[in-house]
Formats: C-alpha cells, structure tokens, sequence
C-alpha cells in the first residue's frame, strides 16, 4: 500500500551539552548536523519500518540536498517529484542539556513556493493514486485546503501533522476530517483550554476532541506514556512508554505519529497502532538522530510489525 508523506525538510544542527545548560555563560559540549524536517522524519521512520513511501518536498539545490534524497533512496523511498530550488530547505538549531532533553530552539522556515506549485498542479493524482496521505499543515493553506479536499473527493485517509503550535491554532478545522490526530499534552491545554492533570483527564481530553467529526484522536504525555479514543467504537485506551536509554528527544513525536499510521495502515486496530509508535518513538530517543537508523533491524522480530499491508 502506498503511503504519501508531503512535508518539509530541515537541516537540524544540534548542541549537547555536557550538563546542565547556563544561559548566562558558555556551554561545553559538541555540535553535530543531521538531517531532519518535520514530513523528511515521518518519511524515514514509516520506510525504515518496512513501508512503501513517496515524499514528495522540497530540497536546497545543493550537494547536501542532493545527500537528503540519497538517504531516503537508499531505503526505498521514491522522491522523483522532490523539488530543487534555491533554499528548499530549513535549519533548526536545538540546544539539548546533559540528559538529551530539548532546552531551547531557533527555527528557519525553508521556501515552499515551488513546492506548493507542484502540488497545486500535480496533486489531485497524488492524492487518487494513494492509499493514504500524510501531510505537514505548516504548508500553505491554500495547498492543505486542497489536499484535504482531493482525499474526501477520492475517499482517501488523510493524516496531518504540524511543526509549530501557531500553525495548529489556526487549522483547527481540518481536525475534524483527518483519519487520526496525534497532538502532545501541551498542544491541548494551550490549543483547546483544556487543563491534563491525569491520565483519566487526558482520556477524556482525547474524547473531546472528536466532537466536531474526528474519528480517533491520540494525546502523548511524555514519560507518561499517552491515551487514545476511538468515537466509531467508542473506545478509549491507554499505552505505557517503552522503557529506554534516553541520548536524544528530538523527532521522538515524529517517529511516534509514523509508527502509528504505520501500524492503522497495517490493518492494526488503534492499540497496537499506538504501540507501535510507541516502539519507534522509543528507539528514536535511544539515537542521537532525528529518526533511528536501526529500526528496520528493531521491527525485522517484533510482532506488531509483521505481516501483509491491509489499509484499514
């Protein structure tokens, strides 16, 4: 089943300190670069997990673009309608403490134009020839409009995803017609006004925001684990973490939401869906890179991850 993942690439330039940061004075510490992006993350892990994908962004015409789409290649994503133009991609400067925990980012938004062209022009047979479409809503709204409209047109599941919180307080209304949507603890209470103080809030909280239409809605807290409600079956449920080393958080929501439409896009029910975004977030946290280039070796024996691809 082919999977579509339409979204932006960053350039992610990364600050370890070796402890705890001081904003007053100098940190010691080492910078590393990786490749990074909202949709690039969500490609590589759903790939690297065994599925069959198309990214479909923008790249910086230059060598290091160039290395962008070789990775994704050598895995066995199609990027022929990657875009090159002049800065095609993003940076994202992220300052980590000692315990791999984000303490501070700088983020520059990459130009879009000649990708948003494409897709205005191409993305009406993107959409119809897919089993389902992952898109970044930090796209231009004119573009996610359209996108949202060709997959209910074609009866297409489609699962947004967003980079920044300002950009999900203005596209509220597209919740209602995704598939699925995953937001963070912190995006309810700030989004929505609603106050999480335990898991049962936050199941209730999951429950609320399938009020307007939206069929499932996933809630992640952190170390504490996250919650799920199904309003077709009315199910709620909840997933513990999956206890690892902790070297890195950066991209852990990204692999969480690929292993999770992974998992729907295996025919899985929403529990095992969750858990295996739940797997994948944890071996992303475990690496210091944005996705963790082991977990085509981490899901070759996991049960959740085998089996035929049935799109559900």
């Amino acid at each position: 089943m082919a999977i579509t993942v339409i979204g932006t690439v960053f350039v992610d330039i990364k600050g370890y300190a070796n402890g705890k940061v001081n904003s007053d004075t100098k940190n010691v510490g080492h910078v590393e670069f990786a490749h990074g992006g909202v949709g690039r993350n969500v490609a590589e892990a759903i790939g690297r997990a065994g599925g069959s994908v198309e990214f479909i962004s923008s790249v910086s015409n230059t060598a290091q673009g160039a290395d962008v789409a070789a990775r994704l290649e050598s895995i066995g994503i199609k990027t022929s309608r990657m875009v090159k133009t002049d800065n095609g991609m993003g940076q994202w400067l992220a300052i980590l403490d000692g315990t791999g925990s984000l303490v501070a980012s700088v983020s520059e938004k990459p130009d879009l134009s000649k990708l948003e062209d494409l897709l205005l022009r191409q993305g009406e047979e993107i959409v119809k020839n897919s089993d389902a479409v992952v898109v970044e809503l930090d796209l231009h709204d004119l573009v996610v409009q359209a996108i949202f409209a060709w997959a209910k047109q074609y009866d297409v599941p489609v699962y947004g995803i967003v980079g920044n919180l300002d950009v999900l307080m203005g596209k509220r209304s597209l919740i209602n017609d995704m598939a699925m949507f995953i937001c963070n603890q912190q995006e309810v209470e700030e989004v929505y006004g609603i106050s999480i103080t335990s898991i049962e809030e936050a199941k209730l909280a999951a429950r609320d925001l399938t009020a307007g239409g939206l069929k499932t809605s996933v809630i992640t807290m952190g170390a504490e684990g996250c919650v799920f409600y199904n309003r077709l079956t009315d199910e709620f449920g909840y997933v513990p973490v999956v206890p690892t080393t902790v070297i890195d958080t950066t991209g852990a929501g990204d692999s969480f939401f690929a292993g999770t439409v992974f998992g729907l896009a295996h025919g899985h029910l929403l529990q095992q869906a969750v858990e295996c975004g739940t797997h994948l977030a944890s071996w992303t946290i475990a690496s210091k890179e944005a996705v963790d280039p082991q977990i085509s070796r981490h899901v070759q024996n996991h049960p959740l991850f085998q089996g035929d691809v049935v799109l559900k």
